[in-house]
């Protein structure tokens, strides 16, 4: 069985939303007439037969209620609208796709009334949030009690890159050239993301909090020895800050603690890595399905290919594919 762990749809009344409300030219705004399967599910379907893929889990399509609308309360009512579409296409396909809310980012008081509503009253799988508010680090406080009550209710976040054009190469420059704010910047995002809550305390305040990471843990893979060692190397010189002392075991560890997708596009060197770094048991099948150009098959396909690379046996693979996330979502 296969269960890919991390896709993205846009619900058609959430995109009229969307559309209505961003400026004209906005990077993201026609996506989803490029990219069709993020709203026709009857085109997803057929994509999913034709891959093999039996389930998929169905997060919202960036970008997040919170980039859209600065005002607090209207990005919560686009985040509940995104929220009940999305029910309403599981209602439609139970057996097909299992949904993931989302909360505006810059409204956390009713993101964490919103994160109860979707998993007790909508029965969704967990909660997907952004590496950054409109440019803030998710390290505040101001986001604890998300990550209290991620934790009680035992259910994953969904951890997702935010970073567009507008954020430049250089500080000389008004606009990234080249894509270089998505194929080099989303991994950087993520990997800052989870460095700024290992080093806030969240995982020794909330040690069952469970968050997936996009891009088979981004950086963290080939990284690992730089962390080992650079970190003590700048302790020594006098140059790291007090959190390094205060946490309540070594940095890999926590490090070690996130689970991760697969969606590496087919890359067989970055999943052998993404395995010997976090081990089998904190992979999940997942594909970014389905923004690519061939309708998410290529995705989906090159995937696979990664994963039968892998030195594993048959039945860790198999709990890559769809074991581990049963598991983190009690199915």
């Amino acid at each position: 069985m296969k269960i890919d762990c991390f896709t993205h749809v846009t619900p058609r009344r959430y995109l009229d939303e969307f559309a209505r409300r961003v400026p004209a030219g906005y990077h993201f705004s026609d996506i989803s007439g490029k990219i069709p399967e993020l709203v026709e599910m009857s085109l997803r379907l057929e994509m999913m037969e034709q891959t093999g893929v039996d389930q998929q889990v169905i997060t919202l399509a960036a970008p997040g209620p919170e980039e859209i609308i600065d005002d607090p309360k209207a990005a919560h009512q686009l985040a509940v609208i995104a929220n009940d579409t999305m029910a309403d296409l599981c209602v439609d396909y139970p057996d097909k796709f299992i949904p993931v809310g989302n909360y505006a980012m810059n409204n956390v008081t009713d993101g964490v009334a919103e994160a109860e509503r979707c998993i007790k009253e909508l029965g969704m799988k967990g909660m997907l949030m952004y590496t950054n508010v409109r440019g803030s680090a998710i390290d505040a406080e101001a986001f604890f009690p998300f990550y209290e009550v991620m934790e009680d209710l035992d259910l994953p976040i969904w951890l997702h890159p935010a970073r567009g054009p507008d954020v430049a190469d250089y500080a000389d420059e008004s606009m990234s050239k080249h894509v270089i704010w998505q194929i080099f910047g989303w991994p950087y995002e993520t990997t800052a993301a989870m460095t700024r809550l290992i080093f806030a305390g969240v995982f020794d305040r909330f040690p069952k909090l469970k968050i997936i990471t996009h891009h088979a843990g981004a950086m963290l893979p080939g990284f690992d020895k730089r962390i080992e060692y650079v970190y003590p190397l700048f302790k020594h010189l006098g140059m790291t800050s007090k959190e390094l002392d205060m946490l309540q075991k070594p940095v890999l560890d926590y490090y070690r603690m996130f689970y991760n997708d697969t969606a590496l596009m087919g890359s067989v060197g970055g999943m052998t890595a993404a395995l010997a770094f976090f081990g089998s048991d904190h992979l999940l099948f997942g594909t970014d399905t389905p923004l690519d150009t061939f309708g998410g098959r290529a995705f989906t396909e090159e995937t696979i290919t990664s994963i039968e690379a892998l030195p594993l046996p048959p039945k860790a693979k198999a709990e890559i594919y769809s074991g581990n996330l049963k598991r983190l979502l009690h199915l």
